[in-house]
């Protein structure tokens, strides 16, 4: 009898997981198979930021009620083992178990593979014999549930951001609001990443230098003030994906209800997101500060603070104030709570003073009583979209037409909004009565304080200024604010030019400094690579098999969303299709086939794809082109590559919405030229549905 050929238990992993992946073509998150990377690269692998292997040191999380207990293995705790089992995250609640368009690995082999893991994942030992055996093996099927023969439900990605883009495709830029609590962690995360490299003050990359272009080089008041920020716009989330590829810069859209518009001091005044809190760990960093706080004095804060947001600093020292005493709020237990505030949030900033307004006598006002202006209601914002001409909505070259009116209302007044006063400024000695409207009246650049400044240094921080930061277009990109104020001026603008499309500024070929961008360059917002969603949640399905009838799961709408101006579902990546089909989309309807009746209240739409029918050339003639071009290679794209397709949902999506439903489940049925329900062509990568404002 010959001898059995002998493998590794890396070999046999490998094959394993091999084995199960089947002819799936998931690349998750554009590394491909991992498992076949060089060992040294898979083991710091992760994946949409789960990390595959767990560190060797990495502590396991214990229960306190547990503590007797025997700590989870490093095998247990990597993400690889959890996805093969479906453990969370890998349960369908974010992403698919693993491997993904493949079949469950049995639990043998995954105990096999924990064990390598546990072991220190050798390369070489441990040998093992693999033996051809003769006949049939059937194949491991996975269990999922099923509405039909032909209908699988899949489940939901939560969020856009955590879909592997390839290179070529658009990024969503979405609703601040509409973020999952994960996609802020994100962009705290990013934040925070820039912030650090402001210790080096010549890096390019750092905080301060990007909030620099702007104090140094930003155009308002004329026709390159919309351009102009699309790019600085760009360049900084450039910036921000450098240090967290996930992130995109999110729009903050102000009049959505929960800002109550027309009585905006009864609303949130600013995102949720941006507001100041305290964690458990704050209160960590407290007691181990200089001075520091008693245990007691920590336990009056977790009970009464901790959990809470604060829209402005005051009310936040206010309550110190109140619990702990005046001494407290301030001198350096003041800074040492400011340095906790901006530890817990990075999107948090001191120097902004929301919707607060002291008048000449030193009484609070609104920003109607004090400045004249008013907060921006949803009929300014359509006025606004109905202006005809680039002039009148962007801006115009000359002096008497300079000012477009997204500039002035809402752009201006949303900086005075968010910038505000500081209602515990203390003006010098030397400078006697204060009268705060003649400051603004002379130069309301004057108010905010430049020269001297050493900006997010700490220092800087603890300071108290007469006016916010985003107060005075000097220093308003210092504050993060900034940006999604700013994203949201773009988003108008994007929404005003695909109703407007032949209305441009003038000058089209005018250098945007400090790059070389032209006006011409900003004036199709694809090429860089972002379009604006609401909201958005991506299934994937794989490509390696075909759709017959796709059924997702209950995908949650949350208030925040309901208030859409549109509704669609995209198809992603569909290759070349041999036959033509229509594709009829259903919502909250599983069990929906070819037979059910467009008449039925749960159909949304269809979209009609045409066939390319067989294939007239040689080998690999009508495959995809690979996923990136080869650098030199500037031919166009290739008519092979993975179409997007879109169906608007927007009507059918709004009945169910209103009728009470609290979820939308998608149900794609396909139709071939034969009028009969096809299940053997349509493939894809994966399912989206988007919500639009």
């Amino acid at each position: 009898m010959a001898e059995a050929p002998r493998i590794t238990r890396y070999q046999r992993v490998k094959e394993i997981l091999d084995e199960a992946a089947g002819a799936s073509t998931a690349d998750y998150g554009g590394v491909g198979r991992f498992w076949n990377l060089p060992l040294a690269e898979w083991t710091e692998i992760q994946l949409m930021g789960v990390r595959l292997i767990a560190l060797e040191s990495a502590p396991a999380p214990q229960s306190c009620c547990c503590s007797g207990a025997e700590a989870p293995s490093r095998g247990a705790v990597s993400g690889l083992i959890q996805g093969l089992r479906g453990q969370p995250p890998f349960d369908g609640s974010r992403f698919p178990r693993l491997p993904w368009g493949g079949q469950p690995v049995a639990d043998d082999d995954i105990r096999f593979i924990s064990e390598w893991i546990d072991d220190g994942l050798p390369p070489a030992d441990g040998e093992i014999a693999s033996f051809t055996a003769e006949g049939e093996m059937s194949a491991t099927t996975i269990e999922m549930v099923e509405t039909t023969e032909a209908a699988v439900t899949h489940a939901a990605v939560t969020s856009g951001d955590e879909y592997a883009y390839e290179h070529g495709e658009v990024r969503q830029r979405m609703n601040l609001d509409c973020l999952s609590e994960v996609q802020i962690d994100k962009l705290r995360f990013a934040f925070h990443e820039l912030y650090a490299l402001n210790k080096w003050p010549e890096d390019r990359r750092s905080y301060n230098n990007m909030a620099l272009i702007h104090q140094n080089h930003c155009q308002h008041g004329w026709e390159r003030f919309l351009p102009w920020h699309r790019i600085y716009l760009y360049e900084f989330e450039q910036a921000l994906q450098d240090r967290c590829p996930d992130v995109s810069l999110p729009y903050w859209d102000w009049i959505m209800p929960q800002y109550c518009p027309r009585h905006p001091e009864k609303g949130w005044i600013i995102p949720r997101s941006y507001q100041a809190f305290l964690t458990p760990k704050s209160l960590l960093s407290l007691r181990n500060a200089e001075p520091p706080l008693t245990l007691a004095q920590t336990n009056i804060l977790r009970e009464n603070m901790v959990g809470k947001l604060y829209v402005r600093l005051s009310e936040f020292f206010a309550e110190v104030s109140s619990l702990l005493g005046a001494p407290y709020a301030e001198g350096r237990y003041r800074d040492r709570f400011i340095d906790a505030l901006l530890d817990a949030n990075p999107l948090w900033y001191p120097l902004r003073y929301p919707a607060q307004y002291t008048n000449s006598q030193g009484q609070p006002g609104t920003i109607n009583q004090v400045i004249h202006y008013h907060y921006p209601k949803p009929e300014d914002i359509e006025e606004i979209l109905s202006l005809r001409t680039f002039r009148d909505f962007g801006g115009g070259s000359l002096y008497n037409d300079s000012f477009g009116f997204l500039d002035q209302n809402p752009h201006n007044t949303l900086h005075i909004w968010t910038g505000g006063m500081n209602p515990d400024y203390k003006p010098p000695k030397s400078a006697g009565a204060q009268d705060f409207q003649h400051d603004l009246q002379s130069n309301r650049n004057r108010g905010v304080l430049v020269a001297g400044r050493s900006f997010h240094s700490r220092k800087d921080m603890y300071s108290q200024p007469q006016f916010g930061d985003m107060f005075s277009n000097l220093t308003a990109s210092y504050d993060p604010v900034f940006w999604p104020i700013h994203a949201n001026v773009d988003r108008l603008w994007w929404e005003w030019q695909e109703m407007h499309s032949q209305s441009v500024p003038a000058d089209l070929d005018s250098v945007l400094t400090p790059w070389s961008y032209t006006i011409h360059d900003t004036l199709d917002i694809s090429r860089f690579g972002y379009e604006y969603v609401k909201s958005t949640c991506v299934i994937p399905v794989g490509v390696g098999a075909p759709v017959g009838r796709f059924v997702s799961k209950p995908i949650e709408v949350p208030a925040t969303v309901r208030s859409f101006r549109q509704a669609e579902v995209r198809l992603l990546r569909v290759p070349q299709l041999q036959r033509s089909c229509f594709v009829r989309v259903f919502l909250n309807l599983p069990d929906a086939n070819a037979q059910t009746p467009l008449e039925d209240p749960h159909y949304a739409g269809y979209l009609a794809i045409f066939g390319h029918g067989p294939c007239i050339g040689g080998p690999g003639h009508c495959e995809p082109p690979p996923r990136q071009p080869r650098k030199y290679d500037l031919r166009p794209r290739s008519h092979n590559t993975p179409r997007n397709h879109r169906i608007i949902v927007t009507k059918a999506a709004q009945r169910l919405l209103g009728e009470g439903a609290a979820s939308l489940q998608i149900t794609l049925v396909v139709i071939g030229a034969d009028y009969c329900e096809e299940n053997e062509l349509l493939r894809l990568e994966g399912v989206s549905l988007n919500f639009l404002d």
